[in-house]
């Protein structure tokens, strides 16, 4: 037997052990039984819908199908590879939808589902049933979309539209899988109190958010203040109506194979017959000046820094596109800095990240970790670096790297069903138009010092950001 030291935890003695042996020995076994013999993942099949409208995007290869109940269905077909299907749905609204009584419900109300099962079967049932099928489908609820996502293969793409009806139709949520969630999650959240990295990280969010409640780590302690009814209300309103969705298939099959399947299991969904949902107002604030914050914890003699900048391009492409292409100069230029040069860090990393679709709030980071009595010294030499890139401009070499390294990867990337998913989804969301995506590889080789300097001005401003260190508590 193995135990922690630790105060309040005491150390079985051998009687003890030797008792709770005698009692397992002891209790009745009963024989097992197959609870899923006979069974079918769906008992009834539900009434297809039909298709409403059909429209094409030919330079793009894709089809949108309007079903009668109001989803809307975008096909890809590809031949990429011979043995995929992957898909995705999104509806706006997500966790940005509930009050901050009720946040910690909300967001966990697919990861209940996932413990569920779906369709009176649990996870074990649903694996034991699905043998030698290969379908995996789950929900996500974030928060300004959620959703249904999947994959699988063309043979069992029918099994995966079915688990995708259950999801919506009949997701369970017993008091067995509730008890169950809150006890993995209080053994997941035990000692994140004591953990320095999220102890850091959740300070980090607390800050650049303005404290907002979203930003805040769930704690042990919240677990009692779970309703299982507040979870199950929130995730049925979520995806009671599907007109609110938008679907999306790329992979191994064809418009004429796929459609019977689509009316029968997406256009069956319930549906208002309109889509309903919007998003949910967040309000969050980024800090106004420079603010610096000091986070002690931990014994280890090692430091972490995030340097936060404002930066909110909206929902300008060219400028997001922008912005990323400064983070990678930018991560260039500090990796020679501080690993090679300065010797002071392992690593570095410069990146930008966004509150989208939601409006006025992004962020620009810069990342890295040393030792704690080199953190100051390493942060001025970033504020240094940045204040430099943004008099003098990057080098035309400098752009030349990132915009080869970009082509490099569309040539990769084109020939992936994950990226043409993911780029759909993201350009219909952002409301852009979809043929956009063919114009990625002139948006690389648009990019200039000129451009790359504005964004860089704009983007990273030093009268505007927050530093926060991680150190141990000793010093």
């Amino acid at each position: 037997a193995t135990a922690p030291e630790k105060d309040g935890t005491p150390v079985a003695s051998p009687d003890q052990l030797s008792q709770a042996l005698a009692r397992g020995a002891s209790l009745p076994v009963q024989p097992w039984a197959d609870s899923t013999a006979g069974r079918s993942l769906m008992a009834s099949l539900p009434d297809a819908g039909s298709v409403r409208a059909s429209r094409e995007i030919p330079d793009l290869g894709v089809t949108v199908l309007t079903l009668s109940n109001g989803a809307e269905v975008w096909l890809k077909p590809t031949d990429f590879k011979n043995d995929q299907v992957v898909f995705t749905s999104y509806a706006r609204g997500g966790t940005s939808l509930a009050p901050e009584a009720d946040y910690t419900d909300a967001s966990l109300s697919t990861g209940l589902v996932a413990m569920a099962g779906v369709g009176g079967l649990s996870p074990t049932d649903l694996d034991r049933l699905l043998a030698g099928r290969i379908a995996n489908v789950s929900a996500y609820m974030g928060q300004s979309t959620h959703g249904v996502s999947g994959s699988s293969t063309p043979r069992d793409l029918e099994t995966a539209l079915q688990l995708l009806h259950l999801h919506f139709t009949a997701p369970n949520r017993t008091p067995e899988s509730f008890d169950l969630l809150k006890r993995r999650l209080s053994a997941a959240l035990a000692n994140q109190s004591e953990n320095p990295g999220a102890v850091f990280g959740e300070r980090v969010r607390l800050l650049n958010t303005g404290e907002h409640f979203t930003a805040r780590a769930t704690r042990a302690e919240d677990l009692a203040g779970l309703r299982l009814d507040r979870m199950a209300a929130y995730y049925d309103a979520r995806f009671g109506n599907a007109a609110d969705f938008t679907f999306f298939f790329v992979g191994a099959f064809t418009v004429e194979q796929i459609t019977p399947l689509l009316t029968r299991y997406i256009g069956s969904l319930p549906s208002r017959g309109r889509a309903t949902t919007s998003l949910g107002e967040m309000r969050l604030q980024f800090p106004t000046g420079i603010t610096r914050e000091t986070v002690r914890k931990g014994r280890e003699p090692r430091s972490q820094t995030v340097v936060s900048f404002f930066a909110d391009p909206g929902l300008d492409e060219l400028a997001m596109h922008r912005v990323r292409a400064a983070a990678s100069v930018l991560e260039a230029r500090l990796r020679d800095l501080l690993r090679e040069e300065l010797g002071g860090t392992y690593s570095v990393g410069v990146g930008f990240s966004s509150n989208q679709p939601q409006p006025g709030y992004g962020l620009t980071t810069v990342q890295f970790g040393s030792a704690p009595d080199t953190a100051e010294r390493l942060t001025a030499a970033v504020l240094d670096a940045v204040e430099r890139l943004q008099q003098d401009g990057p080098t035309a070499a400098e752009i030349d790297r990132v915009t080869e390294t970009e082509l490099r990867e569309l040539e990769t990337s084109e020939r992936q069903n994950n990226y043409w998913l993911n780029s759909l989804q993201t350009l219909h969301l952002f409301d852009w138009d979809p043929r956009r995506i063919l114009a990625r590889r002139a948006r690389a080789e648009a990019l200039t010092p000129q451009n790359v300097l504005e964004a860089l001005r704009a983007y990273f401003p030093l009268d505007r950001y927050t530093v926060v260190t991680l150190v141990p508590d000793t010093m």
